[in-house]
């Protein structure tokens, strides 16, 4: 196509004030509108018939809305199909002079509006083609944070619109996927709560028929929690529900029936009425209350003019009579129920086809989705190249900085370093004698040890609590103790599992204090060792100072804070020497008798 006119690209101002107005007050956008199309009138602004190109399909796509939102049926096809023509011209054209933002919108509006058409005339699978294409237009051109006021209504009104499409035809999973979105939308606007409610209700009676009852609850929970009003229809419509859910999942109770004969009683209108009356008339159904379901169920089949509700009472009352031999009117409602199976055979194709179309619209929108994740990841591999080209510039520079200084810190650094050796020197005195009181340490616990064997041989204990209460007794045991009893001195400052141990260094034992434990142990109980030793052949020194600390009588958290081991590793090794002794009590408990019996 070749670049429009200047004169073909503009909007008139008076169409562009009419689009304002009619998504705030279509029936006065309508009434403006229609003017332009009388070539009489004189109030016209501009004549419809020597309009410019765009502006007379514009106006056309204007008044197909108008007519659709002011509930009149679309009785400028003709036009409106070449309105679409046009504006997909436009949109495939990318030199044009006009706002391609405007453009691609007016291309997808000009697309529902036709499905709407299409829809009118019984053509569901054309009618949601067209709304696919609309929101495929919407989708590809226009980024999330660009759809705002009219685009995102627009695009909220095409989701309910296919939602209402599929759940007429009971494709009820597609149904909630559109509905879902729509709410979403919606969410951004600032619209009424009933529109909440009314979207929310309509995802649970998808549910609801699904049988998936714990999400179709809570979808009818939040709609009501939505309304403020609870005499309006809409609420009555959703406690109906909620009641009629409440049976399926357990059954009759009873203010079941108390709570929808009251809803009856509330019914403002025949139909409302008659709806309250299916349901009652349903439930006595299935609980096989025939004469009382009957009852009901007539009253909707000879009066409703909703035909799927007559429907299903027609379907109840065919069983009912079936079940109670009347014969007669057996017949009258198979011959209703007739054209229904029918329809249901031709619905069959339709309804694979609408299925195919929401499975390619969902592949699209993942392919879609895909594109965009790699364009975002491709932008944050640039941003991330580009930080290390600076990087690496920054390196660069820094690299030539520091020889340049490289040369005023030598000095500096030789000084430094002369400085280290005498410390290292220093350190290395002070390692030695660090190294020679070690020296005296391991002497002095030789001579403890030579002093317990010598007590071990020379004192002889009555009984072996007198044995055990000396070796408590003993110097590393009352040290110990002191130590805990330090630990539990603060109330406030208790360790707890999940405490840093470390914060906690100052109550851990020496290793010359662990050793003259493990020594003073061996001095007392000379014999234990090697018994737990022959119980539990791979026992190491480590898990051999658990055992002594165990045989203080000592708590796990006590434990942990004088060997500076976590709670949970703690935890694990007593687990460990528990199953390996096999005990049937405490740890503590165990080693006390196992000390008795050595």
């Amino acid at each position: 196509m070749q670049r429009m006119e200047g004169q073909e690209s503009s909007t008139h101002a008076a169409l562009a004030e009419i689009d304002s107005l009619m998504w705030r007050q279509p029936d006065s956008a309508l009434t403006l509108l229609l003017p332009y199309f009388d070539t009489c009138c004189k109030d016209a602004k501009f004549c419809i018939s020597t309009a410019t190109a765009y502006n007379r399909h514009y106006a056309n796509l204007l008044l197909a809305e108008l007519l659709y939102k002011n509930y009149y049926p679309q009785t400028n096809r003709s036009e409106l199909l070449q309105a679409v023509n046009y504006f997909d011209s436009l949109y495939l054209c990318k030199d044009v002079a006009r706002n391609v933002s405007t453009i691609t919108f007016l291309n997808a509006r000009a697309h529902y509006i036709n499905g709407v058409g299409h829809y009118e005339n019984d053509s569901a699978v054309p009618g949601c083609k067209e709304y696919m294409k609309a929101l495929e237009v919407m989708e590809e051109y226009f980024k999330e944070k660009e759809l705002i006021r009219h685009k995102t209504q627009f695009m909220a009104l095409t989701y309910t619109r296919l939602a209402m499409l599929y759940s007429d035809l009971y494709l009820h999973e597609q149904a909630i996927y559109f509905a879902q979105k729509s709410l979403a939308l919606n969410k951004k606007m600032n619209v009424p709560n009933w529109y909440f409610a009314r979207m929310s209700c309509e995802i649970g009676i998808q549910y609801d028929i699904m049988e998936q009852l714990d999400s179709a609850d809570y979808y009818y929970k939040s709609a009501a929690l939505m309304l403020k009003d609870t005499n309006s229809l809409l609420y009555r419509d959703i406690s109906a529900r909620q009641t009629m859910l409440l049976y399926k999942k357990r059954g009759l109770q009873e203010n079941t029936l108390t709570r929808l004969h009251y809803l009856i009683e509330q019914s403002d209108s025949e139909t409302e009425h008659l709806s309250r009356c299916l349901t009652k008339g349903g439930i006595f159904y299935q609980e096989k209350q025939l004469d009382s379901a009957r009852l009901y169920l007539n009253k909707v089949y000879n009066n409703t003019k909703n035909t799927a509700s007559k429907k299903q009472a027609a379907e109840w009352l065919l069983d009912i009579c079936k079940i109670q031999g009347k014969d007669d009117d057996v017949f009258e409602y198979a011959d209703f129920l007739a054209p229904f199976a029918n329809k249901e055979e031709n619905q069959s194709e339709i309804k694979s086809q609408l299925t195919e179309l929401y499975n390619l619209y969902r592949q699209t929108d993942l392919s879609r989705q895909h594109q965009k994740m790699v364009r975002e990841n491709k932008a944050i591999s640039l941003a991330i190249i580009g930080g290390l080209i600076v990087g690496l510039l920054v390196y660069v520079f820094l690299f030539h900085y520091n020889r340049m200084r490289k040369q005023l810190l030598e000095k500096q650094i030789e000084e430094e370093q002369l400085s280290h050796d005498m410390k290292q020197k220093a350190l290395s005195g002070r390692l030695k004698q660090s190294n020679q009181k070690l020296k005296d340490t391991l002497k002095r616990i030789e001579n403890q040890e030579a002093e317990h064997k010598t007590i071990n041989n020379n004192v002889s204990y009555d009984t072996f609590d007198e044995r055990y209460e000396t070796f408590r007794q003993s110097q590393i045991c009352l040290e110990v103790f002191g130590k805990v009893d330090h630990l539990y001195a603060d109330n406030r400052n208790i360790p707890k599992t999940n405490s840093d141990i470390t914060e906690y260094k100052t109550f851990a034992l020496s290793i010359l204090q662990i050793a003259q434990l493990t020594k003073t142990v061996e001095a007392y109980f000379p014999n234990l060792y090697s018994a737990l030793k022959s119980q539990y052949a791979a026992l190491d020194r480590k898990e051999w100072l658990h055992c002594c600390l165990y045989l203080l009588q000592l708590d796990k958290m006590s434990i942990c804070v004088l060997i500076q081991e976590p709670y949970y590793t703690c935890r694990r090794y007593t687990l460990k020497l528990e199953e390996a002794f096999g005990c049937q009590q405490e740890l503590a408990t165990f080693l006390v008798e196992q000390a008795n019996v050595c």
